[in-house]
């Protein structure tokens, strides 16, 4: 590849999720000219907790980021601009010597579990819900903050800054604290859009009120490369960084969605179900309401297993194929070759994808039901697809609710795969449209630091020149038919099953304290 020259701008996009740090560089018309991936530093000390060394963290990060600008003989001037997206949620938390105060919770950890359920009963999370719109979860931060007063007061009592993920990684870039509009929204009074003092009141919390960084709009420059970091990572000092994004408004962004009506699909390592609403709370189908792009929402589920219950089955049962594969490509071209094989339905067996709880219940678990000794992997594996688009495709109609879909984007690992992306738009019965392009994060970000320094007008304008289609999915009626009946066996399913989660999750705890 030909060196790009300094004239020619080029935007960094730096997606931090909770699987790897991933960096791409853009030029203007969205065009991918390199990419680095490399595995986030996760530690899981116990079940049910997922950490991350944020000394690690960086270093990976700047590592990703050299190794991005090395492959695409980018000289570093010719970037114009970086913006930073990271996984939601989770916490992230600095000492007044600007240091972290423990290593970081991400959003994978369930910990907070019974903090919520002491909450739940004493009807603080309901009082919650009327203040932001939403009820405390196992991996909001508030629920985090909750745990580590109560279970590491010395911590609680070092914070002096709250942020998020990519909020950690913006700080190491600038030495500038803040966060922008989306995770702010987190501890909105959903009403006037201003942190709480109430809310943190509300849960015993008050005094770490104060502890909530400043703002800044997710198009905006929040600040500028130092002379360290740019030793560290290979980018010229003054470099401008913008406020960037949480993960999940990156995608969509990335993928084009940003209108009221729009909605996005996310089939990675987690699941997302993402609405872009005027409103927030305009449709009756709950979920949880950011903040996006300054003047609209972005209302989303997650789930915390899509493509990692592709992963955990082949990885689990599925080695064979995996060693007589050529290569990774030729091994999920035979993934996807299997699925396409086995009918709608899988033959009477529906899964469950719930490998590591639910952003509802941390005690939910997958499932395969309806197993019988006729059945082998390939009707297991298309089964685990079909929980997936069953499970996501639930979601995105809950919150569109009453105002309905214009239109449909599918992002992720997931989308890769044309046999899924048609499974989607037969499960929903609307086109489904998937961009060009792989990394979808990354290239939401560059949009926002296209923003910043001035190389597109407007959001539309920059989706115009940055986003492309690679494929668009048409439903296919009789396969919709089809699909309302293994709905229905997949709603029975997930209900009949449900009270054993709570009984599974205590033997497993018993389990490992005996362990112990």
């Amino acid at each position: 590849m030909e060196t790009t020259t300094a004239d020619e701008p080029l935007l960094l996009g730096v997606d931090a999720g909770l699987t790897n740090v991933k960096a791409a560089v853009f030029d203007t018309d969205g065009r991918e000219r390199a990419v680095a991936v490399r595995p986030t530093p996760n530690e899981r000390p116990r079940a049910g907790r997922v950490e991350r060394d944020l000394s690690a963290f960086w270093d990976v990060t700047c590592e990703t980021i050299r190794e991005v600008l090395g492959e695409s003989t980018v000289e570093a001037g010719a970037i114009a601009g970086v913006g930073v997206a990271g996984h939601g949620h989770g916490l992230y938390a600095l000492d007044d010597r600007g240091q972290p105060v423990r290593d970081g919770i991400t959003s994978l950890d369930s910990r907070a579990s019974d903090v919520v359920k002491s909450w739940d009963e004493s009807g603080r999370s309901e009082a919650v819900r009327a203040i932001t719109g939403y009820e405390p979860f196992v991996a909001d931060p508030l629920s985090i903050l909750g745990w580590i007063r109560q279970e590491e007061p010395e911590v609680y009592d070092a914070i002096d800054r709250l942020l998020f993920c990519k909020d950690y990684l913006k700080y190491r870039l600038t030495d500038v604290v803040c966060t922008d509009e989306m995770e702010a929204s987190v501890f909105y009074d959903i009403e006037d859009e201003a942190y709480s003092s109430e809310l943190f009141d509300t849960l015993g919390l008050g005094d770490c009120a104060d502890a909530l960084p400043p703002v800044v709009r997710s198009t905006a420059v929040c600040g500028e490369v130092t002379a360290a970091a740019a030793d560290e990572t290979g980018l010229e000092a003054g470099t401008p960084v913008a406020s960037g994004l949480h993960d999940v408004g990156a995608v969509a962004l990335g993928s084009g969605a940003f209108r009221p009506g729009q909605g996005s699909l996310i089939v990675g390592t987690w699941g997302q179900s993402i609405y872009v609403s005027a409103e927030p709370n305009s449709a009756g189908g709950g979920g949880l309401s950011r903040r996006y792009l300054g003047d609209a929402w972005l209302r989303y589920r997650g789930s915390r297993s899509a493509a990692a219950a592709v992963d955990w089955f082949t990885r689990e049962c599925c080695r064979d194929w995996h060693d007589e594969a050529a290569s990774d490509d030729a091994f999920y071209a035979r993934l996807n070759e299997t699925v396409a094989e086995v009918p709608i339905g899988s033959n009477g067996v529906v899964f469950l994808p719930n490998l590591q709880g639910s952003t509802d219940d941390p005690n939910e678990r997958g499932a395969f039901v309806g197993l019988t000794i006729e059945h082998d992997r390939g009707e297991m594996l298309r089964s685990i697809y079909e929980g997936v688009a069953l499970s996501l495709s639930d979601r995105l109609l809950e919150l569109a609710s009453e105002d309905g879909l214009t239109d449909v984007r599918l992002g992720g690992g997931g989308a890769k795969s044309a046999v899924w992306s048609q499974m989607f738009a037969d499960v929903l019965d609307e086109r489904v449209v998937v961009p060009t392009g792989e990394e979808a994060g990354a290239r939401g970000v560059a949009i926002c630091a296209g923003l910043a320094v001035g190389l597109y007008d407007d959001v539309e304008s920059a989706v115009e020149h940055v986003v492309g289609v690679e494929r668009r999915h048409d439903p296919t009626p009789a396969h919709t038919d089809a699909y309302r009946e293994v709905h229905e066996a997949y709603r029975l399913a997930a209900e009949g099953v449900a009270p054993a989660w709570e009984k599974l999750t205590s033997i497993e705890r018993e389990t490992q304290t005996n362990d112990d």
